[in-house]
């Protein structure tokens, strides 16, 4: 369904905000990163600042109190409810009757530093964390501050291996993040799990090692060395954290921190908005694009493009031993309930991981045009197959059947 927008000045205006909430609801289940947000936006905390630099101001009641944000106006509703968006980078789904009052600015608000943002992020934590500070993250941890590191030089290498890739493999030149990306490492599973019952109302599985948030921005996620190290050992350095984590099961998990580090650059480098209907496949194939571990690189994410093994597998078995049906492939470029469908979760995430494969390395200025025209979606407007098969083709006009018959022939030869 796509919704008709009125527009006044610079700003859209859907039609209700409980139409946004319901298409809010649709975008978060299209991802597997976030399909278990359910009870979120109940459990968001409140964030204050003191003279801030030009912002919008809203007062809003929340929770029995009214608290006071400063930040941008994103979409305003006709009913006047309002998606805002907090100088922590958090947003707010605020329904007309819940805003107090609201002044707007016409001066985009100033980022804030990392000492602003460390202290906001602490105030949501339990006692005994602390914060590891980097050029472009803020850590926060109650671990071992040497597993807070590592964490914090593995995502700034991949933020330089990811930037750098798309700037001189595709000359696209991404944004630098406008303000640090936060990270939260908890000591053990036990204790991350009891963090994300609070932040998105659901017992982890055991696979669930880390998540992106799509509301407020953060990546959470719990010390690995816990479960793989020798019982009581205390991690001092790098070289005991690789020694730890050459366990193959605990590489597998580490790209799952990648994964979701790499949503997190995709919606804070202009190459995603959050709340924008993206399909499923290209954010979830391009995030396990980048996914294969380097964790002995110190100069930058060389692993990037190398081919995923362990998607290609299953994409191999799938070919000789599942049937393709005459469209699913179109499926995939249309619909994201194929790849939230748990019987064939895998075999669809390895498909998106395959097609971006192919397309980069095949039809690399024509996808690289099509992802540019995907940044700029604007928030909360779902598109219909028809839609999105249309975008598709504007691109990639040879026809689905001669795509998909050589994108099938380019990834049998792949190894």
């Amino acid at each position: 369904m796509e919704i008709e927008f009125s527009k006044q000045g610079d700003r859209v205006h859907p039609p209700c905000l409980g139409q946004i909430t319901r298409l809010l609801a649709n975008i978060m289940l299209s991802s597997r990163t976030l399909d278990f947000v359910g009870a979120l936006l109940l459990s968001l905390l409140a964030c204050f600042l003191a003279n801030p630099a030009a912002a919008d101001e809203v007062v809003i009641r929340h929770e029995g109190q009214e608290l006071q944000l400063f930040g941008r106006v994103l979409i305003t509703a006709q009913d006047n409810g309002i998606l805002f968006q907090d100088l922590t980078g958090k947003l707010w789904l605020v329904e007309p009757e819940a805003i107090v009052s609201r002044n707007d600015s016409e001066t985009p608000p100033v980022a804030l530093k990392k000492e602003e943002i460390s202290q906001r992020v602490l105030q949501q934590l339990p006692n005994g964390f602390r914060i590891e500070t980097t050029n472009h993250y803020v850590i926060a941890y109650n671990t071992e501050r040497a597993y807070a590191k590592y964490i914090s030089g593995l995502y700034e290498r991949l933020l330089k291996g990811f930037t750098g890739h798309w700037k001189s493999k595709r000359s696209w030149k991404l944004d630098e993040p406008e303000e640090p990306l936060v990270a939260i490492i908890f000591r053990s599973h036990a204790e991350y799990a009891e963090f994300v019952k609070k932040d998105i109302g659901i017992e982890p599985p055991q696979t669930m090692v880390a998540y992106y948030n799509l509301m407020t921005n953060q990546v959470v996620m719990y010390d690995l060395t816990s479960e793989f190290g020798a019982a009581g050992q205390k991690i001092q350095n790098d070289r005991q954290i690789m020694d730890i984590l050459a366990n193959p099961n605990a590489l597998v998990m580490i790209t799952t921190i990648i994964h979701e580090g790499s949503h997190q650059l995709m919606y804070n480098t202009g190459m995603q908005q959050r709340l924008a209907a993206v399909p499923l496949w290209v954010s979830e194939g391009l995030a396990m694009y980048f996914e294969p571990p380097d964790v002995s690189s110190n100069s930058g994410w060389r692993a990037i493009g190398q081919v995923n093994q362990l998607r290609l597998a299953t994409f191999r078995q799938n070919l000789v031993n599942k049937p393709r049906s005459p469209d699913y492939f179109q499926e995939m470029l249309t619909s994201d309930e194929v790849l939230q469908d748990g019987q064939q979760l895998l075999d669809r995430y390895a498909e998106a991981w395959a097609l971006n494969y192919f397309l980069l390395n095949k039809h690399s200025s024509k996808y690289v045009d099509y992802l540019k025209f995907l940044s700029q979606k604007e928030p909360l407007i779902e598109d219909s197959a028809d839609t999105r098969l249309e975008e598709f083709q504007r691109f990639f006009p040879m026809g689905i059947e001669k795509l998909e018959k050589e994108f099938l022939n380019y990834m049998r030869t792949v190894n």
